[in-house]
């Protein structure tokens, strides 16, 4: 039920040239989640530090959830800013995650300390009606 569809990292290079960076290209990396199920429910627990709660998006479509996080730090960079070196810069994290079998109209979302808490509620299981048929 709770398959993970592979996630995107999107990361905007600084406009100060790093060969290090050029030469390794960017490290992509997804944001550390866990999922716990109950009877009731699936928890996500995804760690973003350092984003903002108005920084963050949660969205169900067709059955997949895509917490999306943007970052916007770099700014113009000059000389006259003070910086030596800047490592932290414009950044772009998505997780998607397939949900069939939730109430996407009951899901809650707490941000705390860095981590954001997804609750989906589980829909009840449907057992098919089953009915006998007369032969005539």
């Amino acid at each position: 039920m709770f398959d993970m569809i592979p996630f995107t990292r999107s990361y905007t290079p600084s406009k100060i040239w790093d060969p290090f960076q050029e030469f390794f290209g960017t490290v992509a990396h997804a944001a550390a989640t866990d999922i716990r199920e109950t009877d009731q429910d699936f928890t996500i627990e995804t760690e973003l530090p350092g984003y903002d709660k108005n920084e963050i998006a949660v969205n169900v479509k067709e059955g997949v959830l895509t917490v999306r996080a943007e970052h916007h730090n770099a700014g113009e960079q000059s000389d006259k800013d003070g910086y030596i070196r800047r490592e932290r810069t414009d950044a772009t994290l998505e997780r998607r995650f397939e949900v069939s079998g939730v109430d996407a109209n009951a899901i809650t979302a707490q941000y705390v300390n860095g981590v954001l808490k997804l609750t989906l509620p589980k829909l009840p299981e449907t057992v098919p009606e089953q009915h006998q048929i007369q032969i005539q």
